[in-house]
């Protein structure tokens, strides 16, 4: 891959060059050798060769006398310019902003001299143009500023010229493949070496290798370091889903299990109602007891297809305007009028007795009614239990304290998991390992927050906050 990206880099800068050389020359030509000849051109001297030869038509020659339009001079003193008009004999005739030391008088040797051998003369670039005026054949010298305007002559033999200029252009082209195959090689390096690096990178984050660390510098320091942040982001996912996965196999396990023992007892109980006469009494407590288990299993079902419902936000939360003040105080009793609890040390307290708040009143009071019974089961008989309203500028909130077990500090993470049982849950109360997390979700899917602080042999307290 690596002389892969290379070669491609090569061949892409050796034809950029060929072609810059070929737009080079073009624009050369047209600028060089383009009959055109313009005062506001980029390049006002870019055609003198040609604007020398047009310039015959703006000499007039009348009675011997020879002048040129004022308009015509102003643009000679603009650019500079100075022109020479010699008779026949090569002597001058007229000549404007010429130099004193240029010559009065050539002879034809001198005309050719000046003008294709040196090309100069006194600081100027010379060129020589003919002027037909009715019967006489005159000439005319013009000279540009040499600091503007040079010239230089092309000598070839015409029969080797296509094998000439075929030659020029094959050594151009080496020469500048070689430059190019040797600047571009150590450059590419540079650009090939972290590309492949990258691609390695990307390709091993594929594989699901999120450990391996990309040092970061060069060129491409800033994407090596998202890369970094990126296998490192990878990695803690790879690691929770792996606890998750772990806690859920644990929860099957056991789910599996709470689920087996009353079907158990169901069982049995419906064989011996099927199998044995028994009297009313022995019936009625047989069935009680089934449908006990029932009820247990369905609960179970129950929690399990909310928690999914609410995690995928499939679950519909119907909000109205409610008291939230009443709603955690009917919760409290309700759980105080069960006969289970009914000797529960819980108690309700609040600052304020209005609270209008729009939520789905069923949902918020099972979420509450979890996070206490979360707290009855898993104390003492004699903790005590407190829910409390407070309210500041900006927030309504719930507490629920308790003096009793609290909860190791590497279960306060997974507290709130789904399948998630403490380690301190009991036989006689083990639950779905649910409830907590269905509380979380029905408090962030009213866009709240759940807080939950502990210390063992002190106590928990869980804040909501809306």
């Amino acid at each position: 891959m690596k002389w892969k990206i290379t070669t491609q880099f090569l061949v892409f800068m050796i034809l950029s060059l060929l072609l810059s050389i070929f737009v080079f020359l073009l624009f050369n030509v047209f600028f060089l050798y383009s009959n055109y000849f313009g005062k506001d051109r980029i390049f006002p001297y870019q055609n003198p060769t040609y604007y020398t030869l047009d310039f015959a038509n703006n000499i007039q020659v009348k009675n011997e006398e020879v002048s040129i339009p004022d308009s015509k001079l102003g643009d000679l003193e603009e650019g500079h310019i100075w022109i020479q008009v010699l008779d026949e004999n090569g002597t001058e005739i007229y000549s404007h902003s010429k130099p004193e030391k240029v010559p009065t008088h050539y002879t034809p040797a001198e005309l050719i001299h000046y003008h294709k051998f040196t090309g100069a003369l006194e600081n100027s670039t010379i060129y020589i143009g003919m002027l037909e005026k009715g019967n006489r054949n005159l000439s005319y010298i013009m000279g540009y500023p040499e600091k503007v305007i040079g010239k230089a002559y092309i000598n070839y033999r015409t029969e080797t010229l296509v094998r000439d200029v075929l030659l020029t252009i094959v050594s151009i082209v080496l020469v500048v493949t070689l430059i190019a195959l040797i600047f571009g090689y150590f450059f590419s390096r540079r650009l090939a070496n972290p590309i492949v690096q990258l691609v390695e990178g990307i390709q091993k984050l594929a594989k699901g290798d999120f450990w391996r660390k990309n040092q970061v510098k060069g060129v491409y320091k800033t994407v090596f370091e998202n890369l970094n942040k990126l296998s490192d982001t990878l990695q803690f996912n790879e690691v929770e889903h792996r606890k998750l996965e772990k806690i859920r196999e644990e929860w099957i396990t056991n789910i599996t299990h709470d689920i087996k023992t009353p079907l158990s007892s169901i069982k049995g109980y419906s064989e011996l109602l099927q199998d044995y006469e028994l009297d009313n009494i022995e019936k009625k407590r047989y069935v009680d007891i089934i449908l006990n288990k029932s009820n247990y299993i369905e609960h179970l079902i129950d929690d399990l297809n909310l928690t999914y419902k609410l995690k995928g936000n499939a679950f519909p939360v119907k909000k109205t305007k409610e008291n939230i003040i009443d709603i955690v105080r009917e919760s409290v009793i309700q759980i105080l009028n069960h006969p289970l609890y009914e000797e529960t040390n819980l108690v309700f307290s609040t600052e304020i007795e209005q609270y209008s708040f729009r939520c789905d009143r069923t949902l918020i009071q099972r979420a509450l009614m979890n996070l206490i019974y979360n707290a009855i089961v898993h104390n003492p008989p004699d903790t005590f239990i407190q829910a409390s309203i407070f309210q500041d500028t900006e927030h309504i909130k719930i507490l629920i304290e308790d003096n009793g077990n609290g909860i190791e500090e590497g279960e306060l993470e997974n507290l709130f998991s789904r399948y998630y049982r403490g380690t301190n849950t009991g036989e006689s109360h083990k639950g779905s390992g649910l409830g907590l997390a269905i509380a979380k979700e029905i408090v962030e899917a009213h866009g709240g927050k759940i807080l939950v602080e502990s210390k063992l042999g002190e106590g928990t307290r869980i804040t909501i906050v809306f």
